[in-house]
């Protein structure tokens, strides 16, 4: 290991060498503005890894995947086309995600299988220079590797389709253990616009498009929840969405209408699951409160009206399969009284026996 470790020292020194010549070169070279910033960007973030490659933690594993950034960002920094620059950026990325999960413990995403190129066409990208932007078009279905912003927790995805033809988003877990598919996210036909959940589990999109053509383009952006739109006192919108409520106790009123299947749920801001499986105290709620005796609201289709309670912070899921139906948010706080004097001395009681 200490052998492998010295090599890889001395490698690494002429790698930051030729990268260091090679970007005072680049004044010959004309990128966008855009993307000469990403490739600085990802020189910053490389930079503040802050890897002891002789650290007793690193591992061989790591030290493999710590070359393949280097290598990475000295392909992006000596590229003369945006191709290669964004191709350098994609396998770059990929390598730090599969580098931050082998430091942190968490399963390590294995690589996502490219576009089928055309004879004599480059490699389809779906690198944009923007860190958490993906996009493509046309045919044919596409792995997109997950960057999230929080690594470890759930996100947001925000996820816009035009052009004609079947459009579909599937989230996916393929990592060294294993793969395995999960359901539709997003199934429609035509133009799409919205913003779904992404749990923690999943680390590929499984991008679908089929019968558009060259007109159907595709862009993907995760951002973390708390970029959320906040929840307000009285909330229109229409398809796909997800609200970030700041809000102490409170009842929600939902109004929907849809020729969809739609769903509306709460996710806890605690403990970031949805009510089903959240085991946070709920608020002693008054009598007289409204409520769903359901966990949370999932219908079929047509008009409906329904409460549901929001017990603290967290966040509203709202799915309209079709993306065509609207809906209509109000929220009244719920005035939650203090315990009774004898139940807090009781509980008092028994902390000082405890003792």
């Amino acid at each position: 290991m200490v052998g492998y470790a010295v090599s890889f020292l001395l490698g690494l020194g002429v790698n930051w060498l030729f990268v260091t010549v090679r970007r005072r070169r680049r004044t010959t070279v004309e990128l966008r503005a855009s993307l000469a910033e990403s490739v600085t960007d990802f020189g910053e973030e490389l930079a503040r890894l802050e890897l002891d490659v002789s650290g007793p933690d690193v591992t061989l594993a790591v030290l493999d995947e710590y070359r393949a950034v280097l290598e990475a960002y000295d392909r992006a920094g000596s590229a003369r086309a945006e191709h290669d620059v964004l191709a350098a950026l994609q396998d770059g990325r990929a390598a730090m995600i599969r580098l931050g999960a082998r430091r942190q413990g968490r399963p390590v995403p294995i690589d996502a299988l490219p576009p089928a190129a055309a004879p004599g066409r480059p490699r389809p990208l779906t690198a944009t220079g923007e860190r958490h932007v993906s996009d493509g078009r046309g045919d044919g279905s596409t792995e997109v590797l997950i960057d999230r912003p929080e690594p470890g927790r759930p996100a947001l995805l925000e996820i816009d389709a035009t052009g004609g033809g079947r459009f579909e988003v599937k989230t996916m877990t393929s990592t060294e253990e294993g793969t395995r598919t999960d359901e539709a996210l997003i199934w429609t036909y035509g133009e799409y616009h919205g913003r779904r959940h992404l749990p923690v589990d999943p680390t590929h999109l499984l991008v679908t498009a089929d019968s558009g053509g060259d007109d159907r383009r595709w862009s993907v952006r995760v951002a973390p929840l708390s970029a959320a739109t906040v929840l307000t006192p009285e909330h229109r919108g229409h398809g796909d969405e997800v609200l970030r409520y700041d809000g102490g106790p409170a009842v929600l009123t939902v109004q929907l209408r849809t020729t969809y299947p739609r769903k509306v749920r709460y996710l806890c801001g605690r403990c970031l699951t949805f009510r089903s499986d959240c085991r946070c105290r709920p608020p002693a709620w008054p009598r007289s409160t409204p409520r769903d005796d359901r966990f949370e609201l999932e219908y079929g289709w047509g008009a409906g009206h329904y409460a549901l309670r929001l017990p603290r912070p967290g966040f509203l899921v709202i799915q309209d399969q079709g993306g065509d139906g609207a809906w209509y948010l109000t929220t009244q706080p719920v005035d939650i009284p203090p315990p009774a004097l004898p139940a807090v001395l009781g509980r008092l009681g028994r902390i000082g026996r405890r003792r």
